[in-house]
């Protein structure tokens, strides 16, 4: 069934995340591809034209129905589809209620903090028909797509990712966790409790890329450096460093390494993937492949110039509008395989890093996510 009326189209939280979406929105609608009909945040200050246009250039509220109260917007306001950008501990049946009544689901990362909350959500997802993706934009990026497509047809056997960077890096939200129980400061993804960890709410993304590149995960090991209690600055506990390894069920060997530092205010990154007869890394001027293609043996070892492949790019585009208007086109045709990350399979990314936590917690111990998701054992872990 294919749609030709503008979709309707509601944006639940309206912080950091999704003020870019209602940006990208924005500009749909101008193309008379969307109609943004609802705008719901916890918080009235958060939905005010002024507020708001501060984000989104142009933006003007008109007839936009806004609240603070999802579920009375829900009985009152037909929406096609829903975008949620809520922390992710502080869901209250938002998405379960959504996709029980029909409404197509655009959902951030991560999707909870709870394992049970949100094989709910999977299912109801299921049980309705309903389109949902996750906001995993990175696969939307040129660069990691000409990399999936160049290693779509090679065995990789390796996968490291390292990111440092700093506590202070961590911007200042919009939702009031000060009135919630949470950081004075706003900054919650600095948080354990509101954020499940540095690798939960933002190693999420390079898990997730790692998983476009070599399939799903199979199991999870991991160790963190926790924050001293002496250390902890307006709330920001999360640990300072995070070692998981992942193993797909490819054979790919995973390896995240992430720091969150204090009074550094320096930060760095590495990327390496590797296959059987090759190593690619993201350079300063592009994707660089290295790999031989002469007669083998060489006579003589061949220079960098000579293995140094650049991948061919697209032009550079903005993911957060790619995956936006992949979302709305699947709406509009009915077609789910334009989606590059559905809830469903998103459900991996986020079991395997939830599955970091566990392994943690239980000394580095091998969580096999299959186990992790349906073992009474972990009953208590999967609870909200």
């Amino acid at each position: 069934m294919q749609i030709t009326q503008p979709i309707r189209v509601g944006v639940v939280g309206l912080g950091q995340r999704g003020l870019q979406h209602l940006k990208v929105l924005w500009t749909l609608q101008q193309e008379g591809v969307v109609h943004i009909t609802a705008l719901v945040d916890a918080h009235v200050d958060n939905l005010t034209e002024d507020k708001i246009s501060r984000y989104v250039d142009g933006f003007r509220l008109g007839l936009i129905h806004t609240s603070t109260d999802f579920f009375q917007t829900l009985k009152s306001i037909s929406l096609d589809a829903i975008y949620f950008a809520i922390p992710p501990s502080i869901h209250k049946g938002e998405i379960v209620s959504a996709a029980q009544a029909g409404i197509h689901i655009f959902a951030e990362k991560p999707m909870s903090l709870y394992l049970n909350e949100a094989m709910e959500m999977e299912q109801e997802i299921a049980v309705n028909g309903v389109i949902a993706t996750v906001g995993f934009q990175q696969r939307y990026d040129s660069r990691y797509e000409a990399t999936q497509q160049f290693l779509s047809d090679k065995k990789i056997v390796m996968i490291s990712v390292i990111m440092n960077s700093t506590l202070e890096a961590h911007s200042v939200k919009h939702t009031h966790t000060e009135k919630q129980g949470g950081p004075a400061n706003r900054i919650w993804t600095s948080n354990y409790q509101w954020s499940g960890s540095t690798v939960v709410e933002a190693g999420i993304h390079q898990t997730d890329l790692m998983r476009y590149w070599a399939g799903d995960i199979a199991w999870v090991e991991a160790n963190y450096v926790d924050r001293d209690s002496s250390d902890i600055v307006g709330g920001g506990d999360n640990p300072y460093a995070y070692q998981v390894t992942f193993g797909f069920a490819s054979g790919t060997i995973g390896n995240l390494i992430l720091s969150r530092l204090r009074k550094v205010f320096y930060g760095d990154s590495y990327n390496s993937i590797l296959w059987t007869h090759g190593h690619l890394k993201f350079e300063s001027d592009g994707v660089a492949a290295y790999y031989y293609e002469g007669t083998y043996p060489p006579d003589q070892t061949p220079n960098r110039e000579k293995i140094r492949h650049l991948l061919p790019l697209t032009d550079q585009r903005n993911a957060t509008e790619e995956i936006s208007r992949s979302f709305v086109h699947a709406i509009a045709t009915g077609n789910r395989k334009v989606l590059r990350s559905t809830f469903s399979s998103g459900m991996n990314s986020l079991t395997a890093v939830l599955g970091a936590n566990l392994s943690h917690q239980l000394n580095g111990q091998r969580i096999y996510l299959d186990q992790l998701l349906t073992a009474p054992e972990f009953e208590s872990f999967r609870q909200k």
